[in-house]
């Protein structure tokens, strides 16, 4: 299956960020090493994780458009969303574990050489400022992407503080804000992951799109010309910015309801792909409904 150019655009930024942040991971690795510190250290392991990230959004982002099947009728386009949310919880699992070790030294803060640790993490913080910049504009695309861009954004948080404490350390010589920054940054790391975990559960959940009001979609297509009832109203996200809608209209029409009903929806919510059940009021049948007892809501006697 050919992609689009913003595909290929999309697939060419993910490799560029990927290039930037391997050659800098090793870099802050073996300064980390040098310099025994553990903000540093950190920092390269989530660089690794940042990579990872990468590679799954590309390899997610390859597999969702593949074809769909009969067994497969949507499509792959939940891979999309199954890759970010496993990216978000990569996140919370590096994040808990950088606190451990923090706690776990605390007792013995170790020797750091600040002024490597300084000069190291800012060119960790500019390759990240990089990656980000090129990731930019294909976040916005895809939740995927985004997940890789929270990564290297959450990175970001580590090489501030790995340079707030190299500066602390070289001018101090107080080694335990090595820990501290490295608590405080992993639980920044946590609440900026948390909408990218949120979001992609409340896809996978099939719960209303965010910027989608169903009670607004349900009185609009009630004041569509015909429209007697409307019931068994779902929308959905399929993967990002792919929505989906089914509905039940009750009418003694049939084309012309449906005709307006799919501009109501396409131009004023910008759903285009649904599904629309128009029912003659006389033949209605609760049976072909999908939670009627609870989803019905006759708004016209």
């Amino acid at each position: 299956m050919h992609g689009s150019p913003a595909d290929s655009e999309v697939r060419k930024a993910l490799i560029r960020a990927m290039m930037i942040t391997f050659v800098f991971m090793i870099i802050e690795f073996i300064g980390g090493l040098y310099s025994n510190s553990l903000a540093l250290m950190s920092d390269a392991a989530h660089m690794l994780t940042d990579i990872g990230a990468i590679l799954m959004s590309l390899f997610a982002f390859w597999f969702a458009r593949r074809p769909p099947k009969p067994t497969m009728s949507f499509g792959y386009h939940r891979a999309e969303i199954l890759g970010a949310l496993s990216s978000g919880v990569a996140i919370w699992f590096i994040a808990g574990i950088l606190i451990f070790e923090a706690v776990h030294r605390v007792s013995h803060p170790p020797e750091v050489n600040g002024k490597i640790l300084l000069i190291v993490s800012i060119f960790g913080l500019f390759a990240n400022l990089a990656s980000m910049k090129v990731l930019h504009s294909a976040q916005k695309q895809s939740l995927n992407v985004k997940a890789a861009y929270k990564h290297i954004f959450s990175d970001l948080l580590g090489s501030l503080g790995a340079v707030t404490a190299g500066v602390v350390i070289w001018i101090t010589d107080w080694r335990m804000i090595d820990l501290i920054v490295t608590g405080l940054f992993s639980v920044l790391m946590l609440i900026s992951s948390w909408d990218l975990i949120k979001e992609s559960i409340a896809i996978l959940m099939e719960s209303s799109p965010s910027g989608v009001d169903p009670h607004e979609i349900r009185q609009d297509l009630q004041g569509v010309s015909g429209v007697l009832e409307v019931h068994d109203l779902h929308v959905w996200s399929v993967s990002s910015g792919r929505l989906a809608l089914s509905v039940h209209l009750i009418s003694v029409e049939n084309e012309g309801v449906l005709e307006r009903a799919h501009q109501v929806l396409a131009s004023k919510h910008g759903i285009k792909h649904t599904t629309i059940q128009v029912e003659h009021p006389e033949r209605f049948n609760s049976e072909r409904c999908y939670d009627c007892a609870n989803n019905r809501v006759v708004l016209n006697d």
